[in-house]
């Protein structure tokens, strides 16, 4: 399980938002797969959202080769790469964490 951590949304303007980090490689690529706008750490410290823009892809001979392309605004685009991953985050529902069932964190 990775660390829970709150962060502002866009400089703190949309409030604070709590998120995890995806524990390995093949989560990530899940989530990227299973959601069309995917959350990310800027720069700045903040979180942003961005759209994912078209197929995840990945290799067969390098498991560890994975490529996201993004689309963030109307004229920004980028890829996040496998040494980008601390920098993708998974929205936590906080509610299930007060549980403290087995439910698993999403």
């Amino acid at each position: 399980m990775s660390e829970i951590i709150t962060l502002p949304c866009y400089h703190g303007r949309y409030g604070t938002k709590t998120f995890r980090n995806p524990v390995d490689l093949a989560e990530m690529v899940s989530w990227c797969d299973s959601h069309s706008h995917i959350w990310f750490a800027a720069m700045q410290g903040d979180a942003r959202e961005c759209k994912i823009n078209g197929k995840v892809r990945t290799w067969k001979r390098d498991k560890n080769r994975v490529e996201v392309p993004v689309k963030y605004g109307l004229y920004e685009y980028g890829t996040f790469y496998l040494h980008d991953i601390n920098r993708i985050l998974i929205p936590v529902d906080i509610l299930k964490c007060q549980k403290g069932g087995n439910d698993e964190i999403r």
